[in-house]
């Protein structure tokens, strides 16, 4: 029963506060009956694959608290951009963006010693907004075009579900562009300075990160690849992805902390302009990429963790199947 409470509690999230316990209440006692039924009729308790092919009938579980619902919230301007059966998980995935964002601004400020103002906040918070309702929209559009693959399932029965050729795909052509513009940079400076790169040139801080971060996009690319041939293989996407992200995270405090990554180079025909650009790059790399990037990594690796932990509990409690099973046969042979 431990798929079927994990599914319950991935459809209480999506439901209404005042009505929760009593349609999950309803909800379990059908699951329950039918399941019943279902061992009866075979005389065996269910597989995992039984329980999840039954799960997959009823719906993923934004779906399911959607019939509950008795009036479905949506983004809409002039076009639905957030649909009902996403618009409660977007509102779950603000709120968290937007206080934990808020809380490392803070944080951030007092560390540098410089002072909160209102404006800092403000801004924070519209970054954190655009950035997540442009992630749900395209969610929106995808679950509109592919409307049968779950979305966001429950750990304990994401590991049961094959990982869909399209996130590998699309994860692929994303990151080879961008794996691709990191190896070139070096080499070709003017592919982040643009024309500044005249007068500017790139700090050795980019030297000690180069090969680490390049590594990093190459396994994330050879996960992605691996996965569009193995979808089956659901547990290399979050045991990869957790360890990226982690590697990810150990790596933004020195990357911060190795500041100016943007020099005036000796070419520079003119010093103060130079140096103003190169002030204005490095504030942005500092401030509108490292400052942020650490936080995504942060909330990257919590995530990829609770998607490992199902993974980890079966591969634990095979090895302790075959361990008895190992030991009948032993005292059957003496």
């Amino acid at each position: 029963m431990e798929m079927m409470e994990s599914y319950l509690k991935a459809v209480r999230r999506y439901l209404p506060r005042r009505q929760r316990d009593d349609i999950i209440a309803e909800l379990g006692d059908e699951l329950r009956l039918q399941m019943e039924a279902r061992q009866e009729e075979l005389g065996r308790p269910l597989l995992e694959t039984e329980q999840m092919a039954m799960f997959k009938q009823y719906g993923d579980p934004m779906t399911v608290a959607r019939r509950y619902r008795q009036s479905g919230h949506s983004l809409t301007i002039g076009w639905e951009l957030i649909g009902p059966e996403l618009f409660p998980m977007y509102l779950i995935f603000l709120s968290l963006n937007v206080s934990l964002a808020l809380v490392m601004t803070c944080a951030n400020l007092l560390y540098y010693h410089r002072p909160i103002e209102v404006g800092d906040l403000v801004r924070t918070a519209v970054m954190q907004v655009l950035v997540v309702t442009v992630i749900f929209t395209i969610l929106n559009l995808i679950r509109r075009k592919y409307p049968q693959p779950w979305y966001y399932p429950p750990a304990e029965l994401a590991r049961m579900i094959p990982i869909a050729p399209w996130i590998s795909i699309s994860g692929l052509c994303v990151w080879s562009v961008f794996t691709l513009w990191w190896a070139l940079l070096p080499f070709s400076p003017s592919l982040l300075l643009g024309s500044a790169a005249r007068s500017l040139e790139l700090a050795p801080a980019w030297a000690r990160f180069y090969w680490p971060v390049l590594l990093l996009l190459g396994a994330g690319i050879a996960q992605r690849a691996i996965n569009l041939a193995r979808p089956r293989w659901s547990w290399l996407l979050p045991t990869a992805r957790l360890l990226i992200n982690a590697i990810a995270l150990g790596l933004q405090y020195p990357m911060i902390k190795s500041s100016p990554y943007v020099l005036v180079s000796s070419g520079a025909t003119n010093d103060a302009h130079a140096m103003q650009a190169a002030a204005t790059f490095n504030g942005l790399i500092r401030w509108g990429v490292l400052s942020w990037a650490w936080i995504y990594y942060l909330v990257a690796v919590v995530i990829y963790a609770w998607y490992c932990a199902p993974h980890l509990r079966s591969l634990l409690r095979r090895r302790h199947a075959a361990g008895i099973r190992m030991t009948q046969e032993i005292n059957g042979i003496l």
